[in-house]
């Protein structure tokens, strides 16, 4: 059951099947399956159509919101994965903009300090890294801060720049050229936008070209399709050039630490977190 009612989170935060197959790295019959088993075990309707997508019926909110809580805690009985007295070993999630920059690296710091403790490494999209802790699948999450849940405590460790990088890597932006950034449903453009309209209202000005990843953002900036914003962590680890690009004031994206309250607790989990906190501020694309 408890793979079934990944599948109802991930439809209910995505609003198709595609979309949560995508995301679950599953084919759409198999979400569909789930979700099916699912209904038949709780004995009342989980979907309604709403235009082309899907959502959650009433009693399919209430029971999410309540077994999201249990499905945590049954897994930390399952996997109990940092209370072993031999090794410590937690399973971290980091959203794929940050698995794709600094993150690994800052992991490996920290644990070099911690000879006692293992970390199995994922990469996902903030929202699903954020499901994901919430329901058990992994201990922790790295991303792009959201709205504080309830049942998740988080701890902000950095707020991470955005810088526009000039189309070619000239030494000034092209005039005129498309904003080429990540897409709007993601964790970071939700952060910036407002302050990009507060800041800086001339970039919005041009065509907006959203992206699914920084990577493509990087790679057509490159070839001159246009200006492009990136977390300065990435320009960094790119090595652009240092005239290519031009920090962007009051525009940042914060970095959080995302646990559950039961992992949070643990004294194998402190010293992880402030070992990693460290290993961040001594990140050299933000150390002055």
């Amino acid at each position: 059951m408890l793979e079934s009612i990944d599948a109802l989170v991930a439809l209910a935060t995505f609003g198709t099947v595609s979309e949560a197959a995508t995301r679950l790295r599953l084919t759409q019959s198999a979400v569909s399956k789930r979700l099916q088993s699912l209904q038949s075990a709780v004995g009342f309707r989980l979907l309604e159509p709403e235009g082309r997508r899907l959502r959650l019926t009433a009693p399919a909110i209430e029971f999410l919101a309540r077994a999201r809580p249990l499905v945590a805690e049954l897994r930390g009985l399952i996997q109990q994965p940092a209370a072993r007295d031999a090794k410590v070993s937690f399973s971290l999630a980091l959203a794929d903009s940050i698995a794709s920059s600094w993150g690994p690296a800052v992991i490996r710091q920290a644990l070099r300090a911690l000879p006692g403790s293992q970390v199995d490494l994922h990469a996902h999209r903030s929202i699903l890294v954020i499901e994901c802790v919430r329901l058990g699948r992994y201990d922790i999450g790295l991303c792009t801060e959201a709205p504080t849940a309830r049942d998740l405590v988080q701890q902000p460790l950095v707020d991470e720049p955005l810088v526009l990088v000039h189309a070619e890597l000239a030494p000034r932006k092209a005039r005129g050229a498309p904003l080429i950034t990540i897409e709007p449903t993601s964790a970071t453009w939700r952060a910036i936008q407002p302050q990009l309209r507060a800041h800086h209202p001339d970039l919005l000005a041009t065509p907006v070209l959203p992206v699914e990843s920084f990577g493509a953002v990087a790679q057509m900036v490159r070839a001159g399709f246009g200006n492009g914003l990136l977390p300065l962590g990435l320009a960094f680890d790119l090595k652009l050039a240092r005239t290519s690009y031009r920090p962007l004031s009051g525009v940042a994206r914060r970095i959080a630490l995302l646990t559950r309250k039961t992992v949070h607790e643990l004294p194998s989990f402190t010293a992880l977190r402030d070992e990693l906190t460290l290993a961040i501020a001594r990140h050299p694309a933000w150390r002055k």
